[in-house]
């Protein structure tokens, strides 16, 4: 009896350092796991993706249910151009860590990106249902870009609104809340949504197109030649310039 106690008591100190053994085996992978993501996302910063990407991928093999790794290979094949290795990944993310608004939101952006709005708008709205979530705006600016695709015009000023309360300085919401303006025949607010962000970028080429354009249909001839004039001398070689020479042309 004396000599099966003993063997059991050896056995469960076996068990304990075999489980001791894995466990430290675990978080040197983590840590390995952490240190490669680490270099990639410095290689990301630097504009190396495909340095940054092989360190990802790395640190996913060391630790595959770390959603963050995903989030950041996600973002690597975006910037490669690869969508479909991006979606699987940010599938992974919120599969992994269902309150990961930022994923939805991305995930958002490449439903839209490859003409699946409904998707997309879906996708936004569960960013915006964890109340937690630190950049709402985001997927507010992202969900009136989807309303504004299919000229829901009412809901994408809604959304760019919404945004702008919480980002009062939100320049890329005033220039797009001024195109759902238009839609709704508003040419009033258009361009007080034009002029707010020209307020606070005033080289914000496409603002000022935009508003050329209003002020050019409205028949402020003045108005409009300037605003023109401040897109060729922004961006002189671009399409929006060769656009703004042709509408100036019609104003001599």
């Amino acid at each position: 009896m004396r000599l099966l106690h003993e063997w059991r008591v050896l056995g469960l100190i076996l068990v304990i350092a075999s489980l001791l053994t894995a466990c430290a085996t675990d978080a040197q992978k983590i840590r390995e796991a952490d240190n490669a993501r680490a270099f990639g996302e410095r290689f990301l910063r630097e504009g190396q993706t495909s340095r940054a990407l092989q360190q990802f991928l790395k640190a996913l093999e060391l630790n595959p249910d770390d959603p963050h790794i995903h989030y950041d290979l996600a973002f690597t094949y975006y910037r490669k151009g690869i969508l479909d290795k991006a979606e699987f990944h940010l599938k992974e993310v919120v599969r992994l860590k269902p309150d990961y608004s930022s994923a939805y939101n991305f995930l958002g952006v490449i439903y839209f990106r490859t003409g699946r709005v409904d998707l997309a708008i879906e996708s936004y709205n569960k960013a915006l249902s964890n109340l937690l979530y630190l950049s709402p705006q985001d997927a507010r600016f992202n969900l009136g870009m989807a309303y504004l695709s299919r000229r829901e015009y009412k809901k994408a000023a809604e959304q760019f609104e919404l945004a702008i309360s919480i980002v009062p300085d939100y320049t890329a919401a005033y220039n797009n809340l001024g195109k759902a303006y238009e839609g709704l025949q508003d040419k009033v607010k258009a361009r007080q949504a034009y002029e707010k962000a020209l307020e606070f970028a005033p080289n914000f080429t496409e603002a000022h197109m935009n508003l050329g354009k209003l002020l050019y249909r409205s028949g402020d001839r003045r108005g409009a030649a300037k605003s023109f004039k401040e897109v060729v001398r922004l961006a002189p070689n671009s399409e929006m310039a060769t656009e703004a020479r042709r509408y100036l042309s019609r104003l001599k």
